[in-house]
């Protein structure tokens, strides 16, 4: 996963790609790391989807313009659009069978 620290790393990571997705974290997050391996190993799998991560902690302002006040948070972007909002209680089977459904249904 890329790590983002603009609005314009963001803004070209969703607009560029038919599907993409962002993902807020934190400093120190235990949870945060061990959903972004989980995340990263299901998207490798799907490589027409980009992934960017997002310090949450260390780019409030992005955070609140993408109305992140809890962190992580998965974010699942299709044509511009976010189409899948995750936080923090992650059910990793349901997300993969998500996000597969909607990559099939475009690819």
């Amino acid at each position: 996963m890329n790590r983002l620290f603009s609005e314009n790393d963001i803004i070209n990571l969703v607009n560029d790609n038919k599907m993409a997705v962002l993902y807020f974290t934190g400093m120190d997050c235990g949870a945060c790391e061990a959903i972004k391996y989980k995340i990263e190993g299901i998207l490798k799998n799907l490589p027409q989807i980009k992934s960017g991560e997002i310090n949450g902690e260390e780019n409030l302002d992005l955070a609140t313009k993408y109305g992140v006040f809890s962190l992580p948070i998965f974010l699942l972007f299709i044509e511009g659009k976010e189409t899948l909002r995750i936080g923090r209680n992650v059910d990793l089977l349901e997300l993969e069978r998500n996000i597969k459904r909607y990559y099939e249904m475009i690819f």
